[in-house]
């Protein structure tokens, strides 16, 4: 499974975050340091903070922390955030069911390789993440 610009960056943000530990960083500091707009992070910070990933304070000393410890947030959560798991089919729910044929080798190994993925999202933590990095 492919992840997206707007995934990578997501974890990117939330990484970067979490490096930081409770030090507000502005928008500015991760696009510097990232080579990422301050207009696509605006796009992107909406949804973690949508998903209570991040919290932010407006003003001097102002910027973004992560909302809760980063022991707490999946990359999951993240990537959901993102607003891209949305049409995927959680591991274990079933198998999409492909139009040419009831039992399509393909779209079983898809959802398999999906499975997976998502299991692993689900089980590792942005803390795990920042760790391995």
């Amino acid at each position: 499974m492919k992840l997206t610009r707007c995934e990578e960056l997501s974890i990117l943000i939330a990484a970067e975050l979490a490096a930081h530990d409770r030090q507000r960083l502005t928008l500015v500091d991760i696009g510097k340091s990232h080579g990422v707009s301050n207009a696509y992070l605006k796009k992107l910070i909406r949804g973690l903070r949508s998903a209570a990933i991040v919290e932010s304070k407006e003003g001097i000393g102002g910027g973004y922390v992560l909302a809760k410890p980063a022991t707490d947030i999946t990359i999951l959560q993240i990537l959901q955030a993102a607003g891209s798991t949305n049409d995927v089919i959680p591991p274990g729910k079933g198998v999409r069911q492909c139009p040419l044929q009831p039992d399509c080798l393909p779209a079983r190994i898809k959802q398999q390789i999906e499975n997976t993925f998502l299991t692993y999202c689900e089980n590792v933590t942005l803390d795990q993440l920042i760790k391995k990095g």
